[in-house]
């Protein structure tokens, strides 16, 4: 007796899932060795999503599509939701279209549990970072600095600026996503 996943119809799902996660962790490496995440992993694992979602269950063509549909509606919610976000630079670009798509990967409600474990990782991991370096202190003052700028000014500037604020301050928030995500899907079951 063959298994399920031996199946034509479940064989190219499993690989598509494979893929995109195996492209989802090489972005998540890239960004702990360089704080750069690739768009390169990042358009791999969103063909291999929407392959999965194309091949997934047994329904026809047409209700594969909607899953397909489905896809990419959270993805493109989740990246419009985040631009504002990126924009006052608290967050990089690649980290908006990882969560993006671990969004459109895991459906709206486990993307939510996932990405809010991710960033309370990174909370921890920013953290950690400060305490090690002695910066705490100086990042709060820059914080506080920061917020009343915008009070006062009413106009919305970067927080983080490269040329300005150096790399010191940095963490790998897309690992943190990835983390946080596979600590979701495990919970899951």
């Amino acid at each position: 007796m063959r298994r399920f996943f031996w199946k034509e119809e479940y064989s190219l799902y499993f690989v598509c899932k494979f893929l995109y996660w195996l492209f989802m962790a090489a972005a998540a490496a890239g960004d702990i060795r360089e704080y750069r995440i690739s768009n390169r992993y990042l358009g791999f694992a969103l063909i291999a999503g929407i392959s999965g979602a194309l091949t997934w269950g047994e329904g026809s063509m047409a209700e594969r599509s909607l899953f397909a549909v489905g896809f990419m509606i959270r993805l493109i919610t989740v990246v419009i939701l985040g631009f504002p976000i990126y924009r006052r630079g608290m967050i990089g670009a690649g980290d908006v279209k990882m969560a993006a798509l671990f969004t459109a990967w895991l459906g709206v409600r486990d993307g939510l549990k996932a990405l809010t474990i991710g960033f309370m990782l990174g909370a921890v991991l920013a953290l950690l970072k400060m305490l090690r370096q002695g910066s705490m202190v100086k990042r709060f003052l820059y914080l506080s600095a920061y917020i009343r700028r915008m009070v006062q000014t009413r106009k919305a500037e970067k927080y983080y600026c490269p040329d300005r604020d150096g790399y010191g301050c940095v963490i790998p928030f897309g690992a943190c996503l990835y983390a946080g995500t596979l600590f979701a899907v495990l919970w899951r079951g």
